[in-house]
């Protein structure tokens, strides 16, 4: 074949290529548009996007920015808010998700807070909350209780709950995030199955710094005599001698054990029919316990604790508890009056969720006579769920 010849079939070659390329091309558009037109039939606008709901990718400092960002969803106002949630899809609720008791992501407590949930039922919360595999979700709704500014109902993986810490304060940051709380309100009042709770709000630079919760004032309950028993229950060598261990109430009850060291909150390990023995001796209802001890460590701690369950779990950290906790130490020595008003706890560094709770108690001479417990909230990322 002459050099003319090879020349035109390699021409040839080349028109035939193209046109393959091109028509095969032209295949992916169509099959591309076809897939983002069930998406969008399939999700809503939002398509798969919306469906994984993650935000990592964004800058966190911009999180919460709603006036400036021209996002509807963001935007602070509640008509283009509702309006945007409808248009998402019927079935799919929106959630902002956080880290509470920190001011930086991957730390805390996690939290859900479904912030448009109009039309779920308790089951489909309950569910919801399961799928989460979270310990707790909110969930918030028009006021019905005269006085509050918002319903909150707070669900564990198997029950609603009339009250928790976490879940309160990441509630009000999330409401924040959204432009439901404006900057410069100084509070809220949520109605949670307790009745109506007070928040406190903290801004800074336009943007929510701190929240805190009011509890209710404590109710100390029976304590147990027998600290040996008790110690080994929880594999410790001894309790703290200052004070015997003892239900507390601000809300929810809790069993507070005082240690000496740091060390040996660490070294504590439940063993179930131990401690159910001695729950049941003292006549205590069987529950997980709160130990914490008030050892000075590197950080700026007053007390070190930890939450344990009887099932094994461990919270990181746990704002229904920390009133209690503080109300304990307030009244049986560990803190001096003057600093009960500024008491902090460190949680969660054993499961690397490390929380700062904040802890006030007021006092008249030895009375008790105010509780509040406080925190930062990081914003982890936002998308939506189907029930």
């Amino acid at each position: 074949m002459d050099r003319k010849a090879r020349s035109a079939g390699l021409r040839s070659a080349i028109v035939t290529r193209r046109f393959q390329n091109l028509h095969a091309l032209k295949r992916c558009r169509v099959r591309r548009d076809a897939m983002a037109d069930m998406n969008r039939r399939e999700f809503g606008r939002s398509g798969i996007a919306g469906l994984a709901g993650i935000a990592f990718g964004r800058d966190p400092e911009r999180f919460g920015d709603a006036e400036r960002s021209g996002d509807p969803e963001r935007s602070g106002d509640p008509e283009r808010v509702a309006l945007h949630a409808q248009s998402i899809d019927g079935r799919a609720y929106r959630y902002v998700h956080l880290d509470v008791f920190t001011d930086r992501r991957l730390q805390g407590n996690q939290l859900f807070v479904f912030v448009q949930p109009g039309g779920l039922d308790t089951d489909a919360m309950q569910t919801m909350t399961r799928e989460s595999n979270l310990s707790e979700n909110t969930f918030v709704f028009p006021p019905e209780q005269p006085g509050t500014d918002h319903r909150v109902r707070i669900f564990t993986r198997t029950a609603e709950t009339p009250f928790a810490g976490h879940p309160t304060i990441g509630t009000a940051f999330a409401l924040a995030h959204t432009g439901v709380l404006k900057p410069g309100l100084s509070h809220t009042t949520f109605g949670l199955g307790v009745g109506p709770t007070n928040v406190d709000l903290e801004w800074k630079d336009g943007r929510l710094a701190f929240a805190w919760m009011t509890q209710l004032k404590p109710t100390f309950g029976k304590a147990i005599a027998d600290s040996r028993a008790l110690a080994a229950a929880i594999g410790v060598e001894a309790l703290d001698p200052r004070a015997p261990a003892q239900e507390v109430n601000c809300g929810s009850n809790f069993f507070i054990v005082p240690l000496t060291t740091r060390k040996a909150v660490d070294a504590a390990v439940i063993d179930r029919a131990k401690l159910d023995a001695v729950f049941s001796a003292a006549g205590v209802q069987r529950r997980g316990i709160y130990i914490f001890s008030t050892e000075r460590g590197q950080d700026d701690a007053t007390a070190y604790s930890r939450l344990l369950g009887t099932g094994g779990t461990e919270d990181p950290g746990t704002g229904s508890a920390a009133g209690p906790a503080g109300c304990f130490m307030a009244r049986h020595g560990y803190v001096p009056p003057a600093r009960a008003g500024a008491i902090v706890i460190l949680q969660g560094v054993l499961v690397r969720r490390p929380s700062r709770i904040h802890v006030r108690i007021a006092m008249t001479g030895a009375e008790i006579t105010g509780v509040k417990v406080g925190g930062a909230a990081a914003i982890v990322g936002e998308g939506t769920m189907a029930p």
